[in-house]
């Protein structure tokens, strides 16, 4: 009943009251009346609104019940998601004597130490490989399972995965043999295998036990495992056979990580050798294109040969592959890190060292991954270098924390030599020439035979062509021919080297030809068209000089260097003030160049303008000079 209806009942009322005192009845009588309607009408109004609250109650209930219902029909969904996605590694208790499990050695015991030592396996496996490209990856996802009772929440997620999803599930045994104890561990869907030895050895027995397992379940980091690293003994051969196993796999990813595994051993011979690694990743990049890291990876074997076009080539397409939005062949965690460790050598090909600096700080700010750190270091102490900073590149390089042992140790050898070089600083380069070659082969004999970073190339295309030109800078020509000889002919810092040596002899049309033969071997970089610049302005021709500067300056636009000469050869001309804008250009990209300063001040001189000539001798004077420019400096009166 409304309360519509109710004040309709309490309207008719009324006329009842009338009809009755009409009939006699008495004033008392119908007031009476009245007060009685009223208080059922009273009553029937409570009685609606509890209908009313009732029927609301009711509605609420059957929304919790839907609530509760979608909310458990959600958990459901979430589960089974969770379970067809499912691929980790869960690791049963092994079963163990009772006299064993009694003194604690329990099965869960067991378990727990193979998680143990997976999960140090793990850690020790350094690679930008992302996990999801595993074709068996269980990442970090590995667990012991504690068998429940009863049925619960717990069994039913169980279930759920046993029967949807694509876990590893590892199971074994511990018992007692005449000797002592075997253990035996197994993953899903193989006959396992069994360790034996006396009770002392039980953590090696689970160390092998773990070793196993990974070695089923995780092939190519299994193989990095094997490799070796951080400290660790290699043990290479075994290493070889299981990447040599996977690049038959259906998976074209899957053969490029096997190639590039390979890439980084020796070669077939026992010596190490760029040549092989380099063979080896275009292997990978063959069946697996958009491959970054091997593109990379072959960037470096071809820098370390010497190659620059090639380098060049390989360092362009990786830049491409990193600038995509996601790399699907770079574990998430480590992009900002490769691409901070990777893009500054593009930048470096072209005689852009500023950018390459800037780039390769960029990278020292994010964590050290995969110890990439060191080659960001490096980058910057050859970028300091190159732009004329040698006080800044010894300070940068001297600052680094200490190592002890391994290839850094001879990087960081070559990188003194080279910034002596970079600065011009002839006999500092003699003084560091054989501590430099014994280091290098030191550290490669010692602490990395049988890998790639074996790399004895490295005397050969970076340490012997600045010693030849040393010591043809310090007179001894006959030295100089011979140890460049040493040095192979598609190599381009040997080749324009040659080149340099040559025009020291004051033998033009030999150098010549070298600096011919060099931009023919690599017509990308624009450093053998500088060094050809300035052969020539010491052959007193600054016209064909300023074409091979323009050239140079065409390839790499921000190559100081090649300003500078250009800069010289106007000078040259009689035209000292064009020269001035080519000095200003340069000073972009090297604005701490003494010789810059030093030629700057001459071109200003020669414009009619003393103050400001003056005010660039003042600065050129508080700048490295090598023996020959500080006494052009006291010469100058502006």
């Amino acid at each position: 009943m409304s309360e519509e209806s109710a004040r309709s009942g309490e309207e008719t009322s009324a006329p009842v009251a009338v009809s009755l005192a009409l009939a006699g009845a008495s004033r008392e009588k119908a007031d009476a009346f009245l007060d009685d309607q009223r208080q059922h009408l009273h009553e029937q109004l409570k009685q609606i609104h509890l209908d009313i609250f009732e029927k609301w109650l009711g509605v609420a209930l059957r929304l919790a019940t839907l609530c509760v219902g979608v909310g458990a029909a959600a958990g459901v969904c979430l589960m089974i998601w969770d379970a067809v996605h499912s691929n980790g590694l869960l690791i049963e208790p092994f079963a163990v004597p009772a006299d064993l499990a009694a003194r604690g050695l329990t099965g869960q015991v067991i378990a727990s130490q193979v998680q143990d030592k997976l999960t140090a396996m793990q850690a020790a496996t350094l690679s930008f490989r992302p996990a999801r490209s595993y074709a068996n990856n269980w990442g970090n996802d590995i667990k012991v399972e504690i068998p429940e009772t009863g049925v619960s929440i717990g069994e039913f997620r169980r279930f759920l995965r046993d029967w949807l999803g694509h876990d590893t599930h590892i199971t074994g045994e511990l018992w007692h043999t005449d000797a002592g104890l075997a253990i035996s561990a197994r993953s899903s869907g193989e006959r396992g295998a069994t360790f034996s030895g006396t009770q002392s050895e039980l953590d090696g027995l689970v160390q092998k036990a773990a070793e196993h397992v990974y070695s089923q379940t995780q092939h190519y980091r299994y193989a990095v495992y094997l490799r070796g690293g951080l400290g660790r003994q290699g043990r290479l051969d075994e290493a070889r056979a299981i990447f040599q196993q996977l690049t038959a796999s259906k998976s074209r990813e899957e053969q490029g990580w096997a190639w590039q595994g390979l890439a980084t051993l020796s070669g077939p011979d026992g010596n190490s050798s760029d040549r092989y690694a380099a063979a080896m990743l275009r292997k990978a990049v063959a069946v697996y294109p958009d491959y970054t890291l091997a593109h990379v990876s072959l960037a470096g074997a071809e820098a370390n040969m010497g190659h620059a076009e090639a380098a060049m080539g390989e360092s362009r397409i990786a830049t491409s592959l990193l600038a995509r939005s996601t790399i699907p062949d770079v574990d998430p965690d480590y992009v900002a890190t490769a691409r901070g460790a990777w893009l500054p050598r593009g930048a470096s090909g072209v005689g852009d060292f500023a950018e390459a600096e800037r780039l390769a700080r960029q990278g020292l700010e994010m964590p050290d991954q995969a110890a990439q750190h060191e080659l960001m270091r490096g980058i910057i102490w050859v970028a300091l270098a190159q732009r004329h900073e040698g006080r800044a590149a010894r300070e940068f390089l001297s600052g680094l924390p200490p190592v002890a042992m391994g290839t850094t140790v001879g990087r960081r050898a070559v990188g003194r030599l080279r910034i002596e070089a970079a600065a011009e600083n002839w006999p500092g380069v003699m003084a560091l020439a054989g501590a430099t070659i014994s280091t290098v082969e030191d550290a490669s004999r010692r602490y990395t035979a049988g890998t790639q970073f074996d790399r004895r190339d490295v005397l050969i295309t970076q340490v012997y062509p600045w010693v030849s030109l040393a010591k043809a800078k310090l007179g001894d020509h006959a030295g100089a021919e011979a140890l460049i000889a040493q040095t192979p002919a598609d190599c381009y810092d040997c080749v324009r080297v040659r080149g340099m040596i040559a025009a020291e002899a004051k033998a033009w049309a030999r150098a010549d030809w070298w600096f011919a033969r060099a931009v023919q071997e690599g017509p990308s970089p624009p450093f053998a068209y500088s060094d050809w610049g300035i052969a020539l302005l010491m052959q007193g021709q600054p016209d064909a000089a300023i074409e091979k500067f323009k050239l140079a300056s065409k390839k790499g636009p921000h190559f100081a260097d090649a300003l500078e000469g250009w800069g010289e050869a106007l000078i040259a001309k009689n035209q000292s003030h064009l020269a001035l804008a080519k000095f200003a250009e340069a000073e972009k990209y090297t604005p701490n160049w003494g010789r810059l300063r030093l030629k700057w001040g001459e071109a200003l001189s020669y414009a009619g303008k003393p103050d400001e000539a003056k005010v660039r001798f003042a600065r050129a004077s508080q700048l490295d000079l090598t023996p020959s420019e500080k006494s052009e400096l006291a010469q100058e009166k502006p």
